[in-house]
C-alpha cells in the first residue's frame, strides 16, 4: 500500500503538484560529478507538500561511470544540483563517489526522519546523532544549503548574460497539478457552447434572408399588380435578359 500520498514528503508524480510551466523538467536527465563522470539519472523528485518545495532528487545509480556496483536508487538533496547553460545535465560538484556509495537505498514507503538524518550525516559529518540534538537537526534540516534549490540556477545566471538576472534568480517552483480531465471537459463544454452560438447565428441569418425574400417578393408582386406586368416581363423590358 502506498502511504506516501498522505505524508509531508511525496514523490512529485504521485503528488498534487507539478513543476510550473517554463521550469526545467529534470526527471530523466543525467547526473554528473564535477569532473563530468556520470553517476546515474534522475528518476523522480521528492517534494515537500507543506512548503511546496523540491527537497530531493531520486537518482538511479544503475548506469554510472564511477565504479558503483550496487544497483539502487538514492536520495540527493536538491541543493547539490547545478544547471549549466549548454547541456541539460545536472552537475553535483560538491558530492563525491564515496558519499554516493554510503547512501541508503531509496524505498518509497521507507522515507523516514531517520533516513533523512542518515543522508545528512553522510553529506555533512557535523550533524549529531544524539537524541537531544536530533530534534534541533530535524527542525533546521531544510535550512541547510544543500536543500536550497536556488543553487540550480546560479551558473545559468552567470553564463547567460543577455538575460535579465530576475529571470534566473528563482528556485524550482511547484504549482497545483491541473486536473486534465476537468480541463478536457471544460474545453469540450466551451466547444459545444461555441457550436450552439454558431448554429444560432446561422439560423438567425437564414431567418433574415427568408424575411428579406418574402419582403422582396411581396413588393414585386404588388408592383406587378399595379403595372399589369409579370416579373418576367419587367426583366425583359428593362433589358436585364434577352427576350
Amino acid at each position: 500500500m502506498d502511504n506516501m500520498k498522505h505524508r509531508r514528503l511525496q514523490e512529485l508524480d504521485r503528488s498534487d503538484f507539478e513543476i510550473v510551466h517554463g521550469e526545467p523538467d529534470i526527471p530523466g536527465w543525467d547526473v554528473k560529478l564535477g569532473d563530468g563522470k556520470k553517476v546515474g539519472n534522475v528518476e523522480e523528485l521528492i517534494v515537500d507538500a507543506q512548503e511546496k518545495k523540491v527537497r530531493y532528487m531520486v537518482v538511479d545509480l544503475d548506469d554510472n561511470d564511477i565504479g558503483l556496483t550496487k544497483d539502487q536508487k538514492v536520495l540527493i538533496p536538491i541543493g547539490f544540483a547545478e544547471l549549466y547553460a549548454k547541456d541539460d545535465d545536472l552537475i553535483i560538484p560538491n558530492v563525491e563517489a564515496p558519499q554516493l556509495r554510503d547512501l541508503p537505498g531509496y524505498h518509497r514507503n521507507e522515507l523516514t526522519p531517520e533516513i533523512e538524518q542518515t543522508i545528512c550525516e553522510i553529506f555533512d559529518r557535523r550533524h549529531s546523532t544524539t537524541a537531544k540534538e536530533a530534534v534541533v537537526t530535524e527542525q533546521s534540516l531544510y535550512r541547510q544549503t544543500y536543500f536550497n534549490d536556488d543553487n540550480l540556477y546560479k551558473h545559468r545566471l552567470n553564463e547567460l548574460e543577455t538575460k535579465q538576472a530576475s529571470d534566473y534568480e528563482r528556485s524550482m517552483k511547484l504549482g497545483e497539478r491541473r486536473n486534465r480531465q476537468s480541463e478536457s471537459a471544460e474545453r469540450n463544454e466551451q466547444h459545444h457552447e461555441s457550436e450552439k452560438e454558431n448554429e444560432a447565428s446561422r439560423m438567425q441569418l437564414v431567418h433574415q434572408r427568408r424575411s428579406n425574400y418574402e419582403q422582396r417578393r411581396y413588393t414585386d408582386d404588388e408592383r406587378s399588380a399595379r403595372t399589369g406586368k409579370s416579373i418576367e416581363d419587367r426583366i425583359r423590358d428593362e433589358g436585364l435578359r434577352d427576350a
